[in-house]
C-alpha cells in the first residue's frame, strides 16, 4: 500500500510553492521595471556623451578638446567614419535595444541610433555635424554579474522561503499532532492537560466533536451493559419459575400451566422491549398520523378500556414514525395501569407549534427522589415500580420523542397521580 504523505509535508510543499511563486513573480517584475529604468537612464547618458563627443570632434585644433577625446577613447567612446556593422545572429541585449530606442526618441530620429552586438555591445549615434561619422559608445555588459547576483539572491530567497514554509507548516500541524496524541484520552473521557490551549479554532472544535463522540460512545456502552444486566435479571426469575414448575410436574395442572404461559409472555415482553430499545425505530419512514385516532386505537386494545378516557383534538396531524410512536404511547399507558390507579386519561392539546399527548392516572405518583431519574434504562424503585416490567418503557418513550424532535415530560399531578406528556412538534400548515 502506498504510504500517504503527512500533513506537515503537504503544508510545507504548499507554503513553499506559494512563497517561491511570489518570489518568482516579484523577481520578474523587478527585472522588468529595473531594465526599463536602467535603459532609460543609460539612453540619456549615452546620448549626452555622444553629443558632447560630436561637439569636441568638431574642434580638432583645440588641445583641451583633443585631451578630452583621448580620455573618452580610453572609456570606449570614439568617433568612427565606418558604418555600423550588419546585425549578427547574436541577440542584442533588451536593455541596449531599449536604450537605443530612448536615445532615438530624444533625438527625434530613430535611424540615427543603432545598437549592435559584434560581439561587444555598442551604441552607434550618427553625428549631427557630419552624417558620415558615427560616435561609437561601448556598452558595458553587466549580464554575468547580474546572473551571478540573481542566482545568489534566488538561492538565498529560496532558503528563506523554505525556512518560512517549514515554520508555518510546523505552526499549522503542531496543534493537529497534539490533538492526535490526546484523541484517545478525549474518547475515553480522561481529563487532559491544557495542551490544546492556544490552538486554532477549528482544532478546538474538532477536539470538542471528538469529546462529544466519546461521550456518546460511552453512553451507548453503558446502556449496553445495563441492557445485558437488565435482561439477565428479568429472565432469571421467570426461567427459575418455569424450571421449578417443570421439575414439580405442574404442566398437567391448568392453573399452573396458565402461570407458566404468563411467565413465557413476560419473557417475550422483556425481550421485545429490549429489542425495541436497541433498534430505536430510525429506519421507519415518516408518515402523517392523526394522534387522536392513534390514541383511540390503543385504548380499544386495553384489557379494561372502560377505565380510560380520551380527549382528542380535531384536524390534528403529525409526521412521525407510526410504529415507534405507537410503542411509546403504549408504554406510557402500560405504566399508568401498572403503577397508577383508575380512572386513566389520554388528553391531546395544542401548545403553540407543538401537540401534547398527556397520559395521566390517579395513583400514588412517583417518589420525589426518583422523579428526576425516571426515563433512565432499567431504573427500578419499589415505590415507583410496584409491579413487573423491563424498566425500558419510559426510556423507549423518551428516545422516541427525542427522535421526533420533541421531549418527554414526567411529573406528579398536584391532585395526586402521575402525568406523562409527549410533546411533539406539529407540521406547519
Amino acid at each position: 500500500m502506498r504510504r500517504a504523505p503527512s500533513t506537515f509535508a503537504l503544508v510545507l510543499v504548499l507554503v513553499a510553492a506559494a512563497l517561491l511563486l511570489a518570489l518568482a513573480l516579484s523577481s520578474a517584475l523587478q527585472r522588468r521595471f529595473g531594465r526599463q529604468v536602467v535603459s532609460d537612464s543609460y539612453g540619456r547618458l549615452a546620448l549626452a556623451t555622444a553629443l558632447a563627443t560630436d561637439d569636441l570632434a568638431a574642434r580638432p585644433q583645440d588641445p583641451a578638446a583633443r585631451q578630452v577625446l583621448g580620455a573618452l577613447r580610453l572609456l570606449g567612446v570614439h568617433v568612427s567614419d565606418a558604418q555600423p556593422p550588419a546585425p549578427s545572429v547574436r541577440r542584442i541585449a533588451p536593455a541596449l535595444t531599449a536604450a537605443a530606442r530612448t536615445a532615438g526618441s530624444l533625438l527625434g530620429d530613430a535611424s540615427r541610433v543603432v545598437a549592435t552586438q559584434t560581439p561587444d555591445s555598442q551604441l552607434w549615434v550618427r553625428s549631427a555635424r557630419d552624417p558620415a561619422h558615427w560616435i561609437v559608445l561601448r556598452a558595458p555588459s553587466y549580464r554575468p554579474r547580474l546572473l551571478d547576483s540573481a542566482l545568489l539572491l534566488s538561492v538565498l530567497a529560496g532558503l528563506i522561503a523554505l525556512a518560512a514554509a517549514g515554520l508555518a507548516a510546523r505552526l499549522l500541524t503542531r496543534p493537529l499532532e497534539r490533538l492526535a496524541a490526546q484523541a484517545p484520552a478525549l474518547l475515553s473521557g480522561t481529563p487532559t492537560d491544557a495542551g490544546l490551549d492556544g490552538s486554532p479554532r477549528e482544532v478546538r472544535r474538532l477536539a470538542d466533536a471528538i469529546g462529544e463522540a466519546g461521550e456518546r460512545l460511552r453512553a451507548v456502552a453503558h446502556e449496553r451493559e445495563l441492557m445485558l444486566a437488565g435482561i439477565s435479571h428479568d429472565l432469571r426469575t421467570p426461567l427459575a419459575r418455569l424450571r421449578l414448575a417443570l421439575e414439580l410436574g405442574d404442566a398437567g395442572d391448568p392453573g399452573r400451566r396458565s402461570a407458566m404461559v404468563a411467565d413465557l409472555e413476560e419473557l417475550d415482553q422483556a425481550l421485545e422491549q429490549c429489542l425495541a430499545f436497541v433498534r430505536e425505530g430510525r429506519d421507519e419512514a415518516l408518515q402523517p398520523v392523526d394522534p387522536t385516532t392513534l390514541a383511540g386505537q390503543l385504548l380499544a386494545l386495553r384489557l379494561q378500556p372502560e377505565h380510560w378516557q380520551l380527549e382528542g383534538i380535531a384536524d390534528a396531524s403529525l409526521r412521525v414514525r407510526p410504529t415507534l410512536l405507537r410503542r411509546a404511547l403504549g408504554n406510557l399507558m402500560d405504566n399508568a395501569e401498572r403503577y397508577g390507579a383508575p380512572p386513566f386519561a389520554v388528553t391531546l392539546a395544542r401548545e403553540g407549534t407543538a401537540i401534547e399527548i398527556r397520559v395521566s392516572d390517579h395513583g400514588p405518583g412517583a417518589p420525589h427522589e426518583l422523579l428526576a431519574r425516571l426515563g433512565q434504562p432499567f431504573l427500578r424503585g419499589d415505590a415507583a415500580r410496584a409491579g413487573g416490567g423491563s424498566g425500558l418503557g419510559l426510556s423507549i418513550a423518551a428516545r422516541a420523542t427525542q427522535l421526533h424532535g420533541g421531549e418527554l415530560r414526567l411529573a406528579n399531578r398536584p391532585g395526586g397521580g402521575f402525568l406523562a406528556t409527549l410533546r411533539l412538534p406539529a407540521p406547519q400548515a
